[in-house]
């Protein structure tokens, strides 16, 4: 890995770490800092979500009850206004990018992963407070119990949670919701059947080791994007989180393990998943926008922490649309699957995401094209969540309202789907008993689309549009633009 100095910059002026974020949010409107006292326990997580819901300003606790000196970010990566004004400062672009042109710049970014690089002799950030045994303590950091509803405190949330395969050495960034379990414990959310994490997990399990994870909270956003893409087995997050910095992510060895992580972070937990445990864990306020999936899950060991001085702690503020999941996560997958469908020779016109999982994909309709989009969609890393819409071009994928026109007025019946037998989410709120003892269940699939083979006649005579950009001739148009304040509208 070759070496850099960690002052050196990205050629496309992405934040180089959380701090420089939090600056750049708090100039643009989209960050405030909280100086009353605030309680860990409930409040926190309250009022971070009323303001998420609200669209207002990122939290920043500076006066967590209990924790003198320690600061709590919440909501960072959520709803900004515009919605995606966040995510677009994350990547160094303007707040007001219209989120197709966010997903166009992500995707191509993609394109040109960068390798990590290692820091200049180690001397790392991250690295600045180093505590082992009995001073590595998690209850030092102001955990927050987010909602009342859930099971207790979650350190992690905005984290991403790095593995290795024990057979490749292939390294896997994720992230895992974590409940906190004492002072050197903590519960991870491992699903074998569809995270590489979990899979990793069972690899290790059947060999009866432990496995070796860092929890990384407070890295640079772009890792954090990074760490919610779902990439195919094999792709490494870290090179992709280069890809969206333009440059590559500085990384540092862990104190207890031979994994690297992003070496500007706030805060990093090492600790071994340990083999044949399990604790009761959750329920959680999902980003599914319900309470989902209390149970037995596997247990991680801390044998680590190191930290940077005066550490700020982040968390994340799953539910109903937006949050902090929700918002990056969804142009990040559009931008993902835009890729992988035009790798696959299909020429699709977008792709978005609507919350929790509804694939849209406008692509012109064809012989075939169906079955090609779906097909190539659930190949690798599975890109179609309960289900999937097919619309023409002319529809806007990132407005629900637009998409479910599509639904309600070209959608023939007839050509409503299921595919059974389908790796299923235990998170979703409406499967069964069950579907959860077996981790299979349907997914849909609508197509919105006019029949490609329909006749042009036909289709002027029955499909035209009537809405103002196609109802009326481009002189009545200009005209009513041209008079708009004198109609007493100029503020709309």
């Amino acid at each position: 890995m070759p070496v850099v100095n960690l002052k050196s910059t990205s050629a496309v002026s992405t934040p180089a770490d959380l701090r420089e974020y939090i600056d750049i949010l708090e100039r643009a409107g989209e960050l405030r800092r909280v100086r009353a006292e605030v309680d860990w326990k409930w409040e926190a997580g309250a009022m971070s979500r009323l303001a998420s819901e609200r669209r207002g300003p990122a939290p920043l606790f500076e006066n967590v009850k209990g924790y003198p000196g320690r600061q709590l970010a919440a909501v960072l990566m959520g709803p900004g206004k515009p919605l995606h004004a966040r995510a677009a400062l994350a990547l160094g672009l303007d707040k007001a990018t219209p989120p197709l042109d966010l997903m166009e710049r992500i995707r191509q970014r993609l394109k040109h992963p960068h390798k990590p690089v290692a820091v200049v002799s180690g001397k790392a950030p991250c690295k600045e407070v180093i505590l082992r045994g009995k001073d590595a303590d998690l209850q030092k950091f102001p955990v927050p119990w987010i909602k009342e509803i859930d099971g207790g405190r979650y350190i992690g949330t905005w984290n991403l949670i790095v593995t290795k395969n024990p057979e490749t050495g292939w390294v896997n960034w994720g992230t895992y919701r974590c409940e906190l379990k004492g002072e050197d414990r903590f519960a991870v959310l491992l699903q074998p059947e569809r995270q590489h994490g979990g899979a990793m997990f069972r690899n290790y399990e059947q060999r009866g080791r432990p496995m070796p994870i860092a929890m990384v909270i407070g890295a640079d956003p772009a890792c954090h994007l990074a760490s919610t893409t779902p990439l195919d087995y094999g792709l490494n997050e870290a090179d992709a989180a280069g890809a969206l910095r333009g440059q590559g992510i500085p990384m540092v060895r862990c104190e207890t393990s031979d994994l690297e992580v992003p070496a500007n972070a706030e805060i990093v937990i090492e600790a071994e998943v340990l083999p044949g445990e399990r604790v009761d864990e959750g329920p959680f306020g999902e980003y599914t926008g319900h309470s989902a999936q209390r149970g037995k899950t596997p247990v991680a060991r801390v044998t680590c922490v190191t930290h940077r001085s005066n550490p700020i702690f982040t968390m994340a503020n799953m539910g109903k649309p937006w949050d902090d999941y929700a918002t990056p996560a969804h142009v990040m997958k559009g931008a993902v699957a835009k890729n992988r469908l035009e790798a696959h020779g299909i020429d699709v016109h977008s792709v978005y995401y609507h919350v929790p999982d509804t694939t849209v994909v406008a692509v012109k309709a064809s012989a075939g094209s169906k079955r090609r989009v779906v097909s190539t969609l659930l190949a690798g890393q599975r890109l179609i969540g309960s289900g999937i819409v097919l619309v023409d071009e002319d529809v806007d994928v990132t407005n629900v309202e637009d998409v479910f026109w599509a639904i309600s007025s070209r959608m023939n019946p007839e050509s409503y789907e299921i595919m059974r037998g389908m790796p299923v989410n235990p998170l979703y709120a409406w499967v069964t008993p069950e579907q959860r003892r077996t981790r299979e269940a349907t997914a849909w699939v609508m197509d919105a689309r006019f029949p490609h083979h329909w006749p042009e006649e036909y289709r002027k005579a029955h499909t035209t549009v009537s809405d103002f950009e196609h109802g009326w001739s481009k002189s009545s148009k200009e005209k009513i633009l041209a008079r708009w304040k004198e109609y007493g509208y100029g503020d709309i």
